[in-house]
């Protein structure tokens, strides 16, 4: 989401961070080639893709104030999934501002 408000593509993205864009559309759809064929990226991933959409590490990063839970809360429905694309659009705002 904070890819699209930027209005950057994927592949715009992977060259901002020196990475492969098949790269950046896995961790955006939460997949890897790998087994267990989730998304699980290095800490240092985070930050390049936090100065590449010009944001702090702490916006791609969910649950930061509770416990780490086996599946995020966002990833349960599409109502917990909109509740955090609201709070990162209200923070993109007061960023600009």
């Amino acid at each position: 989401m904070i890819r699209q408000i930027r209005g950057l593509s994927q592949q715009e993205v992977a060259q901002l961070c020196g990475m492969h864009h098949n790269q950046v559309s896995n961790l955006e759809r939460n997949r890897s080639n790998r087994d267990p064929f989730i998304a699980d990226p290095q800490l240092s991933t985070v930050y390049r893709l936090a100065r590449a959409l010009e944001v702090p590490p702490a916006y791609l990063l969910p649950d930061l104030d509770h416990l780490v839970r086996r599946r995020s809360p966002e990833q349960a429905t599409v109502r917990e999934l909109s509740r955090v694309e609201d709070a990162l659009r209200r923070l993109l705002a007061e960023q600009t501002t």
